[in-house]
């Protein structure tokens, strides 16, 4: 078994000595004296041309016939045989010529060959960057399809799964009388007011946190002529209670106003209605602060907006503002209600169960 396989390793080494002493001799070139074959080469192909030109010439000459008719078949049936027996005897001629080669030393065959190699890398160049684009538009194609097919099918499974729910719950009631239907329908009404009055009592808790802890003061500065809501995120009690400039900078004073001249402020932006709630809650008597007066307005006006969407005039009932506050302009900003198209004083909610006004 070693025995065959040494026989067999020394005749793969054999080979390929052979078959590489064979490539080197038939790639062998001498580049020593390539000019001179060239020079020998065109030579050649010159006299060639010239003998080729003299034989034409020699045949035009000997021949009285037209070349323009005689490249075209005659009408007459005479000359036209006459046109074909010429024709039979030239390739009779022709046959036994032989086959013009270039020398042994010519590089004629090597130049045909770079240039039919030339061609074909181009060709292969031109085919690879065809390809290339195919293959791009192939593969975005693909994705697309991709991506349509995943959609296709998780439209299928969903309609499936709706198609199983319907059935089921057809079977269901199916088996039930009206009687266990209807409670089942008031029972899952129910469970869904549940729902939706826990979720509204915790936007409810929210929302008066964020009105608390951030909207009242940012209302209270835009109020008093300071930057609009959320243009001053963190806004003071001192500076509320400073005040604003014409140009909407906080006041730098160092001595704080009294309270007396801060509740007249307030009474006048605000009014008294906006703030007797709040002095009937506070146990020590103290003036409500700028932001109290700002949070209440704020909720008092959520307050009659809601009434009035569920009011008689429901949804497109407008509620008649005292004057245009900081309150009702936020509102509007974060499109939460809208002003009537005529009158700013008159100001709703947007139901979002309906389309929008233009």
């Amino acid at each position: 078994m070693a025995q065959q396989q040494d026989n067999a390793l020394s005749n793969i080494r054999a080979y390929v000595n052979e078959a590489r002493e064979l490539q080197h001799g038939a790639m062998g070139f001498d580049a020593s004296n390539i000019e001179a074959r060239l020079e020998d080469t065109v030579k050649e192909l010159q006299a060639r041309v010239r003998e080729q030109q003299d034989a034409l010439e020699k045949l035009r000459s000997g021949s009285n016939a037209n070349i323009a008719d005689s490249a075209y078949p005659s009408n007459d049936p005479r000359q036209k045989l006459q046109q074909l027996l010429a024709i039979k005897a030239a390739y009779t001629s022709l046959k036994p010529t032989p086959t013009y080669l270039p020398s042994p030393g010519s590089v004629l065959p090597a130049l045909l060959a770079a240039r039919s190699l030339q061609q074909t890398v181009l060709g292969t160049k031109q085919a690879i960057l065809s390809t290339q684009s195919q293959l791009h538009d192939a593969e975005r194609a693909l994705h697309r399809e991709e991506s349509q097919l995943h959609d296709a099918t998780l439209l299928t499974r969903a309609m499936e799964s709706r198609i199983s729910r319907l059935r089921a719950q057809h079977t269901e009631r199916s088996q039930k009388s009206p009687a266990q239907l209807a409670r089942d329908l008031i029972a899952s009404k129910r469970a869904q007011k549940d729902a939706y009055d826990t979720k509204m009592q915790e936007l409810g808790t929210a929302m008066n946190d964020f009105i608390n802890d951030y909207l009242a003061a940012m209302l209270a500065a835009e109020e008093l002529g300071g930057p609009v809501v959320g243009d001053m995120l963190d806004v003071q009690d001192s500076v509320l209670a400073a005040g604003f400039t014409k140009k909407g900078k906080a006041k730098a004073s160092t001595k704080p106003p009294s309270d007396k001249s801060r509740q007249k402020r307030i009474d006048q932006i605000w009014g008294r209605s906006a703030t007797a709630g709040i002095e009937e809650d506070e146990d020590d008597e103290q003036p409500p602060t700028e932001a109290e007066a700002a949070d209440a307005e704020m909720r008092k006006l959520i307050e009659n907006l809601f009434a009035t969407l569920v009011g008689p005039g429901g949804g497109k009932a407008y509620f008649l503002l005292e004057r245009e506050s900081a309150a009702a302009r936020f509102l509007v900003r974060a499109k939460v209600a809208q002003f009537h198209g005529k009158d700013a004083k008159k100001l709703r909610l947007i139901d979002f169960g309906r389309e929008l006004d233009d």
